[in-house]
């Protein structure tokens, strides 16, 4: 099978910790790979923090996805659709998981943030729970809520111990923000490849004929992949690119 589409999470996937910086050797890599087939960035990241990214790696301009599928963006960055969260399905969210989070932040403006005064113009949720009973009574509060919305769950990213839930509009996944590139591009779910590690990267897996998942990622991930690279601390990436594209 000759690929076409290369679909990459960026966090703990392409980088460590929220870096914007890549290693020398992914660097190396990507720049190869992308004369060779379509790399699209699938993140939960806002736009700024895409940007930020882009600013240090040698990649032509392409479509992407953004804030978990809740935005995609053309080549030259600019929206071709988002999905927002209302001020009052964020107020309702945030009144039924009280009592069970430390701490919760806001995607709102094209950025996270700690609180949000625009609420109209939030795409996401984060809660970190300090336990995994928390966890899933404050999964469990806002899926009986009248509006359906994406929630996600999984290993907490600063405190191993902690957990975390994130909440998107129901039709923000990056599945969905992948098939619609894949229409763009004339490419096919069988022609695309997609790398991921995390609790929101497995409706990544739902696009792509060939799953691969980090060797630090989910252990949800590594169940559903086809293929499990080393892990991003040993430039994983880098074998995914001399394994299937080279």
């Amino acid at each position: 099978m000759k690929y076409k589409l290369l679909a990459l999470d960026i966090d703990d996937t392409l980088t460590t910790g929220g870096a914007d910086m890549v290693s020398n050797a992914v660097h190396h890599e990507l720049e190869k790979a992308s004369k060779k087939i379509n790399i699209v960035l699938v993140t939960a990241r806002a736009i700024n923090g895409l940007t930020k990214f882009l600013e240090n790696v040698d990649l032509p301009p392409q479509y992407h996805v953004v804030e978990n599928g809740a935005k995609v963006l053309r080549p030259d960055r600019s929206i071709i659709y988002e999905h927002y969260i209302s001020d009052d399905q964020v107020q309702e969210i945030l009144n039924t998981a009280q009592p069970y989070f430390l701490e919760t932040g806001f995607l709102a403006d094209e950025q996270w943030v700690d609180d949000s005064h625009a609420s109209a113009s939030v795409t996401g949720l984060s809660f970190t729970c300090t336990s995994k009973e928390d966890e899933e009574l404050l999964k469990g509060s806002i899926a009986e809520l009248s509006q359906n919305f994406s929630i996600y769950s999984g290993r907490h990213w600063t405190v191993s111990e902690w957990r975390a839930v994130l909440v998107f509009h129901k039709n923000a996944t990056k599945g969905s923000g992948m098939e619609y590139i894949q229409k763009q591009l004339g490419i096919t779910k069988e022609e695309t490849i997609a790398v991921g590690d995390g609790m929101t990267d497995l409706s990544m897996f739902d696009a792509a004929g060939l799953k691969i998942a980090m060797e630090n990622g989910e252990e949800s991930m590594k169940k559903a992949a086809d293929y499990i690279c080393p892990s991003v601390q040993k430039d994983g990436f880098v074998e995914v690119v001399r394994k299937y594209i080279s």
